[in-house]
């Protein structure tokens, strides 16, 4: 098992597909291999990013053992988020079987669960399994919101949060509650602010594309260049707005295309980019050349 790095900037992988779309493992292993060469510090794998609720159970457990096998002495990161506590616990089984650094999960969705249930979700994974969780609130996705008050949180085996909300109050909230967990930020546009509120480390799609900007802009926090710091992060954050406006994680893959990976498209229902798009993309990365 890989060590959590627990200051880490760490990859929300993307899934790269072949000309069938189905998972292309080769295209996957060179992914890895290329983004750590760039500097990244970890992966995060079948997440948002990575399309992970668009994938089968067995496309999701080969993707982790396709991802074990590459990452060598790197820590990785498995998204085991579904709609059943059942399929999350063999998904989670599996991760720790890979060597996954810990595992992570959405709350459950879809129908109306108590918060009591949702907190039996995540601990009734949790007591099956020897690795931390990562409790991953994305109430923009799920609809769901956990702050400072699911008690829940508490608990030993769950090691942190990965926050993919603007709402850094209650980040900030979560940090002063229970200050022994580790706070992932999960929006990339907010990278900066969340080192201010207290996050220590990151997980995000353009860390996939661009992990020397993140570094240098954790450079800058660490050494009190604010000004250069948000210089850095407003570069980011122009990226974003195009990847955004374009339909963020097509508008991704692209930008890995762009620069020599095999990433194909997303998987239905997910349109693919049409030429205007693609030039937007373009434009927007030349701009960012000199972190690539």
């Amino acid at each position: 098992m890989n060590k959590l790095n627990k200051k880490g900037i760490y990859s929300a992988l993307l899934t790269p597909y072949d000309k069938n779309g189905q998972i292309d493992f080769k295209a996957l292993k060179k992914t890895v291999s290329f983004e750590k060469s760039k500097g990244v510090e970890g992966f995060y794998c079948c997440g948002s990013s990575g399309e992970g609720l668009l994938l089968d159970k067995e496309e999701r457990m080969s993707i982790v053992e396709n991802v074990a096998e590459e990452v060598g002495d790197t820590p990785f990161i498995v998204h085991t988020g579904s709609l059943s506590t059942r399929l999350s616990t063999e998904l989670s089984i599996h991760a720790q079987k890979c060597g996954a650094s810990a595992i992570s999960m959405i709350p459950p969705i879809y129908y109306n669960y108590s918060l009591d249930e949702i907190a039996s979700h995540y601990l009734n994974v949790a007591n099956k399994i020897d690795i931390g969780v990562i409790v991953y609130n994305i109430p923009q996705f799920t609809g769901i919101s956990l702050t400072k008050n699911d008690n829940f949180l508490e608990n030993e085996k769950i090691i942190g949060i990965k926050h993919t909300s603007v709402n850094l109050y209650e980040l900030e909230r979560m940090i002063q509650q229970y200050p022994s967990k580790t706070y992932f930020n999960g929006f990339d546009e907010i990278y900066l602010s969340s080192l201010a509120a207290g996050a220590t480390a990151t997980i995000g799609t353009t860390v996939n594309i661009c992990p020397k900007l993140l570094i240098a802009i954790r450079s800058d926090f660490e050494n009190g260049k604010m000004k250069e710091a948000l210089e850095k992060q407003h570069l980011l954050n122009d990226l974003i707005e195009t990847l955004v406006s374009t339909n963020v994680f097509p508008a991704a893959k692209y930008c890995m295309e762009l620069q020599g990976l095999t990433m194909g498209s997303c998987r239905e229902p997910f349109a693919p980019l049409n030429q205007k798009q693609k030039i937007q993309i373009e434009s927007s990365l030349e701009k960012i050349k000199n972190y690539l």
